[in-house]
């Protein structure tokens, strides 16, 4: 099995590699009826978190041979097994000038992606990618299997969309397509000195009239070698645009030491941000939060960070650390009220419009400096919380994706969502095999 994160190697005393959700199904079953043997369920094994994507010890069941990806309905569903990366889906469905709701990066998995929600590049136009699947395939902790969507077993279908690991093992997604068109964008990496106006373009761009086609982020690297700070800024246009105005205050400021802004299709893209990915390998921990933009605050928070990483990666310098500090925009709930998500965003919300989601990063090399780090993590999240609270911009919302484990994605949600999502859980999975058995992800019951 490979992971892009050293954290995530265990070693489990077995590995099941299904092939169809019947082999799934009869897996899960074994495993329910050993009820003592604790199990994992891999997809693409990206999330951070060690031990939520595999176990030491246990049984893990990797997904990767299920990684078809095929255009039905007439073109208007792409079907993807639970194995698949989003660069297969991008490939494939491509051949078709189509597209999805989908990750970013290619080498990420679909699986785990789109239960804890999904951010894409046309989140701003068209929302969570989430809501982009139209069915789940499921393997309840039973065996049984069934498809879960908005006229069949409409409330799993809910809770799938953000609930992650907690009711089932999902096998295929049915994904929604759309007409592919090239898009501009790519990564900017500037000079030290471009800190302060990219984190003021950004600013000025979320304070600004709000455009749907504008997706992307922005980060600040702290390198303890080089002791250099480096800002950039990865962003993109979905509509047919070559060199937007939307864009221009953050593509104009100066100075750059690499301009990699292109037009090209969503797979080309997808695949540039993957041989960033497998540039960095290491191990990885983050987390999240999330505040309302102000004019101020994305200043504040990163004076703040700026102030106190040089010293923790002075603390762990023979890990060789990396620390980032990323801040982009969250999608906005589905808007007709007939298929909702789990995440908790009411109908007539906009977070697409005054939300920011903070991903606070460390990247090291020495497994030592493990604790030292998530200690530090912790610590950077409550004062930049604090931080946040004091301006009045605090916002209750973790992203799930990049929650860290001491985090409670699910619990942010709001009362009425964590409700539905452990009645869900009852309902489909009353021993509760997804609660005790299956020990990674953010569970419902351990609260």
């Amino acid at each position: 099995m490979s992971y892009p994160f050293l954290q995530l190697r265990l070693h489990p005393s077995c590995i099941v590699r299904p092939r169809t959700a019947h082999d799934v199904s009869t897996a899960i079953s074994i495993l329910e009826s050993c009820n003592s043997t604790k199990f994992a369920i891999k997809g693409g094994g990206h999330n951070a978190n060690a031990g939520y994507n595999n176990i030491q010890d246990g049984v893990t069941i990797d997904m990767q041979s299920m990684k078809y990806v095929e255009v039905a309905r007439g073109d208007a569903v792409v079907r993807v097994g639970a194995g698949a990366l989003w660069q297969d889906v991008y490939d494939e469905a491509e051949t078709r000038n189509l597209t999805v709701l989908g990750g970013r990066i290619g080498v990420v998995g679909t699986a785990g992606f789109l239960t804890g929600g999904g951010i894409s590049f046309f989140s701003p136009e068209r929302g969570w990618a989430c809501d982009g699947v139209v069915n789940f395939e499921v393997v309840l902790a039973s065996g049984k299997i069934v498809s879960a969507n908005a006229t069949s077993h409409s409330d799993l279908f809910a809770a799938l969309k953000g609930g992650q690991n907690n009711f089932g093992v999902v096998t295929r997604f049915d994904l929604k397509a759309f007409p592919a068109n090239p898009i501009w964008g790519g990564r900017i990496i500037f000079g030290p000195k471009a800190t302060t106006p990219l984190l003021s373009a950004f600013t000025e761009l979320k304070t600004g009239t709000f455009d749907p086609y504008v997706a992307g982020w922005v980060t600040v690297l702290y390198n303890h070698t080089s002791a250099t700070f480096n800002p950039v800024s990865i962003m993109w246009y979905t509509k047919p645009e070559l060199k937007p105005g939307a864009l221009k205050g953050i593509t104009e400021v100066q100075p750059q030491i690499k301009n990699g802004m292109i037009q090209a299709p969503i797979s080309e893209h997808t695949r540039n941000a993957s041989r960033q990915v497998a540039a960095n390998p290491g191990r990885t921990i983050w987390a999240t939060t999330t505040f309302t933009i102000s004019p101020t605050i994305v200043h504040r928070i990163h004076a703040l960070w700026k102030d106190l990483v040089p010293e923790i990666s002075k603390q762990y310098a023979y890990a060789n650390p990396v620390a980032e500090l990323t801040f982009q925009a969250l999608p906005g709930p589905p808007r007709n009220g007939s298929s909702p998500n789990s995440l908790g965003f009411g109908q007539n919300e906009t977070p697409e419009k005054n939300l920011v989601f903070l991903q606070i990063v460390f990247t090291f090399e020495d497994a030592a400096a493990t604790d030292g780090f998530e200690e530090a993590l912790k610590d950077l999240v409550k004062l930049i919380e604090g931080l946040v609270k004091e301006e009045g911009v605090f916002h209750k919302y973790k992203y799930l994706n990049f929650g860290a484990s001491f985090q409670d994605p699910l619990g942010s949600y709001g009362e009425k969502s964590l409700m539905a999502l452990k009645n869900v859980a009852k309902k489909y999975d009353p021993a509760g095999v997804f609660q005790t058995q299956v020990p990674g992800g953010f569970k419902l019951f351990k609260r």
